[in-house]
C-alpha cells in the first residue's frame, strides 16, 4: 500500500502546485500582491525493517517572494512622493491667488501710477481723476480677492487634514484587526500570505498620508509609528485627533497620550506645511503689500488737499475698538507712534492761516484724548467722536477751513520788545521734509524799503544762520522774498527795531504720529489688510478730493508728483524695493516654488518607478513562468495518476495468481 500512498501524495502535491499557480496567474495584476511559491519537500519516509522506504512528497510551505527592504523603500518612496504631490496642488492653487494675469495686484497697481501719471498731466480733468479712483478700486478688489482666495485655500486645507487625519485611524484600526488575523492562521500553523498582502496594501496605503516605520513582531504581526507616534501595537491600535495650538497652528496628536506628531510626511504633512507655512507666509506678504500701499498713499493723501481746497468737515474712516483706552491699545490697524499732528487753519474771509501743533503720544491718550486736545488747542476747529463707530469727525467754525498740509504760520508770531512796527506775513510751499522754525530777527535799526542794508538774518531753531533778507533801500514793502525751502516772507512799510524779531513753523512732516492714517482722516483707502482695504468712500463720492496739491491753488500739483513718486519709491522689503519690485518678488517666489515641486514630481515617478520594478522582478507574477508552473504540476499530476494506475494494475495481478 506503499506504493498507493506515494502515488497520491503526488497528485495532492500536483493539485496544490496547480492551485498556487492559478492563483498567481488570477492575481497578476493585483496591487500589493506578492508572487507565491509552492515549497516541495519528501515527506517523512516509511521504516520497514532496517530500510528506510521513501513516502511521497507534499507542499510543505506556501512562500511569498518578499524583499521587507523594497517594500519599505517603497512605503518611503510612497510617502515622499505623496508630500510632493499635495504640495504642488495647493501651492499652485496659491499661485493662482496671487498670479492672476491683468488681475494680480501687482498688475492693478501699475495701472493706478500709471493713472496718476496721466492725471499729472491734466489734474483737473474730472474723467482722469475718476479713472485714478477706479484703478484704486481695482488694487482693493485684486487685494481683497486674493486675500479671500487665500483664506479659501486655508479652510480647505483645514477640511483636507481632518479628513487624512480620520483616514489614517481607519487604516490603522484595520491593519489592527487584521495583526489578529494572521497571528491566529499563523498559531494555527497555516501560511497566512494574503492576509500579509493585505496587511502590506494598508501600510502603502498609509504611506500616502504619513511618514509610516514598521517593525514585525511575532506571528506576522506589526507595530506601526505613524510621523513618531505609535499607532498600531499588535492587535491594538490607537487614533490620532486635530487641534489648534495658540498661534493658530494645526496640532495632530494620540487620542490617548497626547504625543504629537512630527515631522508628519505624506499627505498630512504637506497639508499641514502648506497650511501653516507656505499660506501664512503668503497671506502676511500680501497683507504687508496691502498697507504699506495704504500707509503710503495715505500719508501723502491725508497731508494734502483737493481742487475744492480745506476742509469744513471730515469724518474718519478708522474706528478704535474703544474710545477711551489708549490709542497703542485700541485695536487700530495702523497704530500711531510719538509724534505731532499739525492742524493748518484759514480764514476763508482774509486767507490768514494758522499751523498748530498737536503732540500725540499713543501711550497715554486715547481718541477722546486726541479730540480733547484737538478741540482745546486749535482755535475754530471742534473734534469729537462717534460712540458707535468709534471714529474721529472734525468741524470748522463757519467763515473757516482746515487741513494738514503743513507749510508756514501766514502770521508769524511777532517778539517786538523793540516796538517794531512793519508786519511780517511768511507764505510760499515749504519744500523741506523735516519740522522746523524759521527765526527772523533785525541786526539792525531802520525803515522798511528805505534805510541802506537794512537786513533780516534768519536762522533755524537749532540757531544755527540759514541767510539774510534785504529789506530796506531797494525792497519793495509787502512783496514776498524767497527765504530757502520754498518759504517766503513779506514785511509791511514801518520801522524795524534792531534785536526783534519773528518766528513762524515751518512743517514738512504734519502727521509725524501717523494719526491721519490711523484714523482715516482723508486718507486715499479705509481698511488695515489685504482683505478689508478698499478706497475711501469720500474719493469715490468726490474724485475731486483726490490730493493733488499742497496749497489747494488751482495749477499746484506738488501733492501729486508725490504720489506719482510712490512708483520708483523704495517703501518695501525692508527700504530695498519697490511696489512693483515686491509684487514680482511674490509671483517669482510661488512660481519658483511650484517649479521646483513639479521637478521633484517628476524625480519622484522615476525612482518610484524603479522600485516597482525591482519589487516586480522579485515579488510579481511573470505568467510566462506561471504557466510553466502549470504544466510543470499538470505532467507531475498525469505522471502521478499514471504510477498509480500501475502499481493497481500489478497490484490486481498479484490478486489474481493467488
Amino acid at each position: 500500500m506503499l506504493d498507493l500512498t506515494i502515488g497520491l501524495s503526488a497528485l495532492q502535491a500536483a493539485q496544490q502546485g496547480l492551485a498556487i499557480a492559478g492563483n498567481n496567474l488570477a492575481n497578476a495584476s493585483t496591487p500589493g500582491y506578492h508572487r507565491q511559491i509552492a515549497s516541495l519537500a519528501d515527506r517523512t519516509p516509511t521504516q520497514i525493517g532496517t530500510l528506510n522506504f521513501g513516502s511521497g512528497v507534499s507542499v510543505a510551505d506556501i512562500q511569498r517572494a518578499v524583499s521587507t527592504q523594497l517594500d519599505a523603500s517603497l512605503s518611503s518612496q510612497t510617502s515622499q512622493s505623496s508630500f510632493v504631490d499635495t504640495s504642488l496642488l495647493s501651492s499652485t492653487q496659491v499661485e493662482q491667488a496671487i498670479s492672476t494675469g491683468t488681475y494680480s495686484p501687482g498688475t492693478q497697481l501699475d495701472k493706478l501710477l500709471n493713472a496718476l501719471q496721466t492725471l499729472s498731466s491734466s489734474p483737473g480733468n474730472g474723467a482722469t481723476r475718476q479713472a485714478v479712483v477706479s484703478s484704486a478700486a481695482s488694487v482693493a478688489n485684486a487685494l481683497n480677492m486674493a486675500s479671500s482666495d487665500l483664506r479659501k485655500i486655508q479652510n480647505g486645507l483645514d477640511g483636507s487634514i481632518s479628513g487624512v487625519v480620520n483616514q489614517i485611524n481607519s487604516l490603522t484600526t484595520r491593519i489592527a484587526s487584521l495583526n489578529l488575523q494572521i497571528a491566529n492562521q499563523v498559531n494555527q500553523g497555516a501560511s497566512p500570505n494574503d492576509l500579509l498582502d493585505q496587511q502590506g496594501q494598508l501600510v502603502n496605503k498609509l504611506a500616502e498620508l504619513a511618514s509610516v516605520q514598521v517593525q514585525n513582531t511575532s506571528n506576522g504581526q506589526i507595530s506601526v509609528v505613524v510621523s513618531g507616534v505609535l499607532l498600531v501595537a499588535d492587535g491594538q491600535s490607537r487614533s490620532l485627533v486635530t487641534g489648534a495650538d495658540s498661534s493658530g497652528n494645526t496640532t495632530v496628536s494620540s487620542s490617548e497620550t497626547g504625543t504629537a506628531v512630527t515631522n508628519a510626511g505624506g499627505q498630512l504633512g504637506a497639508l499641514i506645511s502648506q497650511r501653516d507655512t507656505l499660506l501664512p507666509d503668503f497671506q502676511n506678504r500680501i497683507d504687508a503689500l496691502a498697507r504699506q500701499i495704504a500707509s503710503s498713499f495715505d500719508k501723502l493723501q491725508s497731508t494734502g488737499l483737493g481742487g475744492s481746497g480745506g476742509f469744513t468737515q471730515l469724518n474718519g474712516q478708522r474706528g478704535a475698538s474703544s474710545a477711551t483706552a489708549t490709542l497703542n491699545a485700541a485695536g487700530l490697524g495702523f497704530p500711531p507712534q510719538v509724534g505731532s499732528l499739525f492742524v493748518g487753519v484759514t480764514n476763508t474771509a482774509t486767507g490768514q492761516r494758522t499751523v498748530t501743533e498737536i503732540p500725540i503720544d499713543p501711550q497715554t491718550q486715547s481718541l477722546t484724548d486726541v479730540a480733547n486736545a484737538i478741540s482745546g488747542t486749535v482755535s475754530n476747529v471742534q473734534a469729537f467722536v462717534n460712540g458707535q463707530s468709534k471714529t474721529l469727525s472734525l468741524t470748522a467754525s463757519p467763515g473757516y477751513t482746515f487741513d494738514f498740509t503743513g507749510g508756514v504760520n501766514s502770521s508769524p508770531v511777532t517778539t517786538f520788545a523793540g516796538g517794531s512796527t512793519t508786519t511780517p506775513t511768511a507764505g510760499g510751499v515749504y519744500t523741506g521734509t523735516g519740522n522746523d522754525n524759521y527765526t527772523f530777527t533785525f541786526p539792525s535799526s531802520g525803515t522798511i524799503g528805505v534805510t541802506p542794508n537794512l537786513q533780516a538774518q534768519v536762522t533755524d531753531k537749532s540757531g544755527a544762520v540759514i541767510g539774510t533778507v534785504n529789506v530796506g533801500q531797494g525792497y519793495i514793502a509787502g512783496q514776498p522774498i524767497n527765504v530757502a525751502n520754498g518759504v517766503t516772507v513779506s514785511l509791511a512799510a514801518g520801522n524795524a527795531v534792531a534785536g526783534d524779531s519773528f518766528t513762524t513753523p515751518v512743517v514738512g512732516n504734519p502727521d509725524s504720529a501717523g494719526l491721519l492714517s490711523a484714523l482715516g482722516l482723508n486718507t486715499f483707502f479705509s481698511g488695515s489688510d489685504a482683505g478689508s482695504l478698499s478706497v475711501n468712500k469720500d474719493l469715490v463720492a468726490d474724485p475731486g478730493r483726490i490730493a493733488t496739491s499742497r496749497t489747494g491753488q488751482p495749477g499746484d500739483t506738488s501733492n501729486l508728483q508725490r504720489l506719482v513718486a510712490l512708483g520708483t519709491a523704495t517703501v518695501l522689503g525692508n527700504g530695498k524695493q519697490t511696489f512693483g519690485q515686491f509684487s514680482n518678488q511674490l509671483v517669482s517666489d510661488i512660481g519658483s516654488n511650484v517649479q521646483s515641486l513639479t521637478d521633484q514630481q517628476s524625480t519622484n515617478k522615476l525612482l518610484t518607478s524603479n522600485i516597482q520594478s525591482q519589487q516586480q522582478s522579485l515579488s510579481g507574477v511573470n505568467t510566462d513562468e506561471e504557466l510553466a508552473n502549470v504544466l510543470k504540476f499538470q505532467h507531475m499530476y498525469e505522471l502521478a495518476g499514471k504510477y498509480i494506475s500501475t502499481v493497481n494494475s500489478a497490484i490486481q495481478q498479484l490478486i489474481n495468481s493467488i
